[in-house]
């Protein structure tokens, strides 16, 4: 422990970042600049989930906590299916602390990955991962653009999994637009209303509200402010999870994703920055 209220810890060939303050906790992996956990001191309740047989030793994607998808989300990278990463390649980047501060209640942790390039996307910039831990969490992915002259594009999100007693019992506020339904050969449809889960749900909402709050038992439970995105994307496998090496067979009931994230485009001019936040409060 530093006097910074930090600790790092190695295991399994990983780095884990366990940031504390009055506020709250955070455990970061520094394989994949990847948020595990967010537990606010005032119930000591995770508002994250992490899948029990995740694998945390950096040969895959870890399951749960807030994956990074950049430059391009799912498999929108102008490729064969499978012939690049879905995702990109950010999350099995290992990523280093460049900046921390903390004043008692409030903490701000800045990674930056080892690579911005990779196979699939050459072009020159910089990233940052900020994160700043107090009552509620602040994520933000920073990209500059440090071309001279060319202009390029990214997708991008925060792939976060919210953690919830029973799935059964959760409803998802504030979405009222179409969204494309990934497991119907993206048929667009209009927002469910109530807004709840029986199945399988794969959904890129085509609306950037800047505020979801995921309801549990009729009462708000998780607000979720974003910024910097063109879309939402909900996610629960249900009972596809039995199929995951990474997934309890009946770890769905638990989670919800609720994604912050650009997946129609966004284009950096020479000098440029995107930044994609979520706000868990």
């Amino acid at each position: 422990m530093n006097d910074q209220s930090y600790q790092i810890e190695e295991k399994d060939g990983n780095r884990f970042v366990t940031v504390t303050n009055a506020s709250a906790s955070c455990r970061i992996s520094l394989f994949g600049g990847h948020v595990l956990s967010f537990i606010p001191s005032h119930d000591n309740r995770d508002r994250l989930w992490v899948s029990p047989v995740a694998v945390l030793n950096g040969d895959r994607p870890i399951r749960g906590g807030i994956p990074l998808c950049w430059p391009w989300f799912s498999d929108a990278h102008g490729k064969a299916k499978g012939e690049l990463p879905s995702h990109g390649f950010l999350r099995t980047q290992m990523w280093d602390i460049s900046e921390f501060s903390c004043d008692g209640t409030r903490s701000e942790m800045v990674l930056t990955p080892a690579s911005t390039k990779g196979p699939g996307f050459q072009y020159e910039c910089a990233v940052k991962l900020r994160i700043n831990i107090a009552s509620e969490l602040s994520v933000s992915l920073e990209t500059t653009s440090l071309e001279q002259q060319e202009a390029f594009s990214l997708n991008c999100a925060l792939h976060t999994y919210f953690d919830v007693s029973n799935i059964a019992d959760v409803a998802l506020e504030g979405l009222s637009g179409e969204y494309k339904d990934k497991l119907e050969d993206w048929a667009v449809k209009p927002a469910p209303v109530p807004y709840i889960f029986t199945g399988e749900t794969d959904r890129i909402h085509q609306e950037a509200p800047e505020t979801l709050t995921i309801v549990a038992n009729h009462s708000p439970y998780i607000t979720i402010g974003s910024a910097g995105h063109d879309s939402i994307v909900v996610w629960n496998p249900w009972q596809s999870a039995a199929s995951m090496s990474d997934m309890d067979a009946f770890g769905y009931k638990q989670m919800l994703c609720v994604e912050t994230a650009v997946t129609n485009g966004t284009t950096l001019n020479p000098g440029e920055v995107h930044k994609l936040t979520q706000v868990i409060t």
